[in-house]
C-alpha cells in the first residue's frame, strides 16, 4: 500500500494533510508506518494526525492523555537532517503545551544509561531507512517502555530536568522610544513553573 492509498483509505485521524512529498519523505513515512506504528498501536495508541510535505513529515498517536509522535526534517536549514521519536503528555497540538510537556526517546536513554553518546536520529538515506528505523523501534521499547506502558514516573522525572534550566521565551519589542526592550513570553512562563 502507499502513502496516498494509506491517507485516501483510512479516515480515523484527527487530520490528515499531505502536501506534494519528496521521495525520501514518502519512502520514510511509509517504513514509519510498516515498522514502527505497529509498535504505537500494540500499547493502546490510535492515529491522531498525519502530516507528510516536501521537506518533513509528522506522525501522531494518541492514547488517552498521552501521545507518540514520529517527526522528521529534511528543510535545508535543519541540516543535519534528523528525526525523533518524541513520547508526550497533554495537547499535542498547542505549540506551549507540546513543546514543554514531551521529551525525545534519546533523553530517556540517557537518563537510562548516562554512559550512551545520544542524540536524535540521522534522517537515513535511501537503503539506510529500514535498518534505521528498526533500530529506533527497538530503543522506543527498551528506553520508553514504562511510558508505552502508561507509567509516568521516569517521564515527569526527566521532564522536569529538562526543563528546570530552560528559560521561557523571550520577546524583543520596541518601547515608545524606539529603544527594544526584552520581556518574558507569559505563556511560556506558566508552562515552565507547571513542568519544571
Amino acid at each position: 500500500m502507499g502513502v496516498f492509498d494509506f491517507l485516501k483509505g483510512n479516515k480515523k485521524g484527527k487530520s490528515e494533510r499531505t502536501e506534494k512529498p519528496s521521495p525520501e519523505q514518502k519512502l520514510f513515512f511509509e517504513k514509519a508506518m510498516e515498522i514502527v506504528i505497529p509498535t504505537f498501536e500494540q500499547f493502546g495508541f490510535q492515529k491522531h494526525r498525519i502530516e507528510i510535505g516536501k521537506h518533513s513529515s509528522t506522525i501522531i498517536y494518541r492514547k488517552d492523555k498521552q501521545y507518540l509522535k514520529i517527526s522528521s526534517s529534511t528543510y535545508p536549514r535543519d541540516y543535519p537532517y534528523h528525526y525523533n521519536i518524541i513520547l508526550g503528555e497533554g495537547n499535542s497540538e498547542d505549540f506551549f503545551e507540546y513543546d514543554w510537556n514531551s521529551i525525545a526517546l534519546w533523553r530517556f536513554k540517557k537518563e537510562i544509561n548516562p554512559e550512551l553518546k545520544v542524540t536524535e536520529y540521522e534522517f537515513p538515506k535511501d537503503n539506510g531507512i529500514e535498518p534505521s528505523l528498526k533500530n529506533a523501534n527497538s530503543e522506543l521499547i527498551k528506553y520508553g517502555l514504562t511510558f508505552l506502558n502508561g507509567e509516568l514516573e521516569l517521564f515527569h522525572k526527566i521532564r522536569k530536568e529538562q526543563n528546570k534550566d530552560r528559560e521561557p521565551y523571550k520577546i524583543h519589542s520596541p518601547d515608545k522610544n524606539g529603544n527594544y526592550q526584552t520581556s518574558f513570553e507569559p505563556k511560556s512562563v506558566e508552562q515552565k513553573k507547571k513542568y519544571s
